[in-house]
């Protein structure tokens, strides 16, 4: 992609990321980083799986419908006091019914999903200030000796990312996601895999409150070339020093020293 083109997306990102507030709640605020769903061992029961992801899910009893409050504790000794959603908000959160299912519920369609109690807990996930232990509602399924759960901070604390899949790794070769490898003053490395026989750019744009980075990918002249990729690191500098600015690529996905997948929202 050209430099140009980049720098035009990544001022669309900038200003996903500067209209929901993400930059703002990256360090003070809750933004998940992962599916806010935890779903159970499902050996025990296969047949359960698909009907989670058909939406085949059912209550045995009624389910608390009361949120309050509660306290996500971050991994550095921090603490944020959110409010909470109830049980049935939470439920009403889970896969909604789509595809088939046999008309008495059994295989070898798909059976139902019978939560028979929720109880308020907690869950570890991912956020943009490390891992957390969150509160979450813990749905007892029938048939499985591990609960679902599903977090349980209200949307109005929450704060999604606007992740697109990202199309811009150029002719000729192909950029996996991004990890990021170091971010001192001005410096920014990451790591990617492409292409053996290509070369790579950096591109960065920066902004007040993010920093987008990305890799311009162009075919270099070879006899012959393995179809294979390989690890490459990329660095980029930035005008001024990157600070608590978050990092993202092209896509609005976060550049992390970890490897996760972000909650994606519309």
């Amino acid at each position: 992609m050209s430099e140009g083109a980049f720098h035009d997306r990544a001022t669309e990102v900038a200003a996903a990321w500067q209209e929901r507030g993400i930059a703002a709640a990256w360090t003070n605020g809750f933004v998940p980083l992962q599916e806010l769903v935890v779903e159970p061992d499902w050996r025990p029961n296969g047949f359960l799986e698909a009907s989670f992801g058909n939406g085949w899910i059912r209550t045995s009893a009624a389910l608390p419908d009361v949120g309050g409050r509660g306290v996500i504790r971050f991994g550095d000794g921090s603490s944020l006091s959110v409010p909470l959603v109830g049980a049935k908000a939470a439920y009403g959160q889970l896969p909604q019914r789509s595809g088939e299912c046999s008309a008495d519920g059994q295989p070898p369609g798909c059976p139902w999903l019978t939560i028979t109690q929720a109880r308020l807990s907690t869950v570890q996930i991912e956020t943009s200030r490390g891992p957390a232990e969150v509160p979450a509602w813990s749905f007892t399924v029938d048939g499985l000796p591990q609960p679902l759960l599903r977090v349980a901070v209200a949307p109005s604390a929450t704060t999604s990312l606007p992740v697109e899949p990202s199309s811009f790794a150029g002719p000729g070769g192909v950029v996996s996601r991004k990890q990021l490898a170091s971010s001192h003053g001005n410096s920014i490395a990451f790591d990617i895999e492409m292409g053996a026989c290509n070369g790579a750019q950096g591109l960065v744009s920066e902004f007040p409150d993010v920093i987008v980075v990305g890799v311009s990918v162009s075919p270099q002249e070879v006899d012959a070339c393995i179809a294979a990729l390989l690890p490459r690191r990329v660095e980029v500098r930035t005008t001024r020093p990157v600070g608590t600015r978050p990092i993202v690529d092209e896509s609005g996905r976060p550049v992390l020293t970890r490897p996760v997948t972000p909650t994606l929202t519309p």
